[in-house]
């Protein structure tokens, strides 16, 4: 069965991680997405440590891949012809490249009118920021996420050690797109999206990270004098919880064996700990001595029992293993002819009537030039002069 978007062509021209990943979703849901590369290849297949493969292969998966240089006119024209074909067009260069290279959302719009544009930015169209370079950390660091790490536990801050940011707005942008396409589907007119990772990440972060801070009137603003989940070191390893209510309070209690705990009320209740810092050192203490004294299978089993969410932190090689994770088969193993034995995240979504699609294939640079060329109706002989000139190339590069 196809994907719920089926029929949908979208044009990628963005590089890295959050235009990749949002036109991977994409794919992944029935789309054909056709990712525009320079001769040299992507950023990403250049640059990079040891798993450099690894990250390009998880942001473009199932693409068709065109070789085009920007910098030629003719190579410019041909995206324009393309973009005619096209319902979705995608970018994430600093604001005023595609105008400068004539693939704005005017000239777009003028080959195709009902196109839907996405534009990805670090900070924005304009403003004080507009033109600054911008990694993943940068926007951690101004949205507040970083400083937003710290912890009674780790009382300092730190970044988040994923490209958070960029994933977020990744996702973000795929939504966004599949919207403006159902808009447009009602009333018949494309539109262009402006996607600003700060905006994007200030919103994904906001709901919990910034919850004390929602009300504007400092009074009434909570005192967030204990953290309600930690990482606490068992006798064999290490476990997270989440204590949310007066009654999985009472349950820790009851859980680690310490009736005298569960005789204080004070003790018992979120509010009370949450505002007092003397009660939170004290709650604080016995919950991790009380947790240092047993195994990690004993921690996960009793606070379970007690409707206490919790579980082991694993390491990053053995998530493969976890029995939920192997139950959903969450992980997809495949063979690729260069990067030899992969894996990589099925697609979340389960859609019961237009399954999504895991694509195993991660093309070369140009791999498919020719190919959407001749759909273009462009005859052997003008691929011919676009390939001496070097407007298009076929290269042989992965990673």
């Amino acid at each position: 069965m196809p994907g719920p978007l089926e029929g949908i062509r979208v044009l990628d021209l963005s590089q890295v991680v959050t235009g990749p990943l949002a036109t991977q979703v994409l794919a992944e849901q029935g789309a054909e997405v056709i990712k525009v590369e320079p001769p040299s290849g992507e950023l990403i297949r250049l640059t990079g440590p040891d798993h450099v493969f690894g990250l390009f292969a998880n942001c473009n998966r199932g693409k068709r891949c065109l070789s085009v240089d920007l910098t030629h006119r003719d190579g410019v024209e041909l995206l324009l012809d393309l973009a005619a074909t096209c319902d979705v067009f995608v970018e994430n260069f600093r604001p005023g490249v595609t105008e400068r290279l004539g693939l704005g959302y005017t000239e777009v719009r003028s080959r195709r009118a009902d196109i839907v544009y996405c534009s990805i930015s670090g900070f924005g169209p304009d403003g004080p920021y507009s033109d600054r370079p911008v990694l993943d950390p940068v926007i951690q660091a101004i949205c507040g996420m970083v400083s937003g790490q710290s912890s009674m536990q780790y009382p300092f801050p730190d970044l988040i050690r994923t490209l958070v940011a960029d994933k977020g707005t990744a996702y973000i942008a795929a939504q966004a797109i599949t919207a403006a396409l159902f808009a447009r589907q009602r009333n018949h007119t494309g539109q262009l999206l402006e996607i600003p990772m700060l905006d994007a990440s200030l919103a994904w972060f906001w709901p919990d990270g910034m919850s004390d801070l929602t009300h504007t009137d400092t009074t009434m603003a909570p005192v967030r004098a204990c953290d309600r989940y930690q990482i606490l070191d068992t006798l064999d390893g290490q476990i997270v919880y989440f204590i949310a209510t007066d009654r999985q309070m009472r349950g820790m209690w009851k859980a680690l064996k310490r009736p005298d705990m569960l005789k204080q009320p004070e003790l018992c209740k979120i509010r009370s700990i949450s505002t007092d810092p003397e009660l939170a050192a004290t709650a604080s203490e016995a919950i991790t001595n009380g947790v240092a004294c047993l195994s990690t299978a004993e921690v996960v089993e009793c606070l379970n029992a007690e409707g206490i969410p919790s579980g082991p932190v694993l390491q990053r090689n053995e998530v493969f293993d976890d029995p939920q994770v192997v139950h959903n088969n969450a992980v997809v193993y495949w063979e690729h002819p260069i990067g030899g034995a992969m894996r990589g995240p099925r697609p979340p979504v389960r859609f019961k009537e237009t399954p999504a699609v895991f694509h195993a294939e991660v093309a070369t640079t140009g791999r498919h030039t020719d190919e959407i060329l001749r759909e273009l109706r462009y005859d052997n002989d003008r691929i011919a002069e676009l390939r001496q000139a070097g407007t298009v190339t076929v290269a042989v590069r992965y990673a």
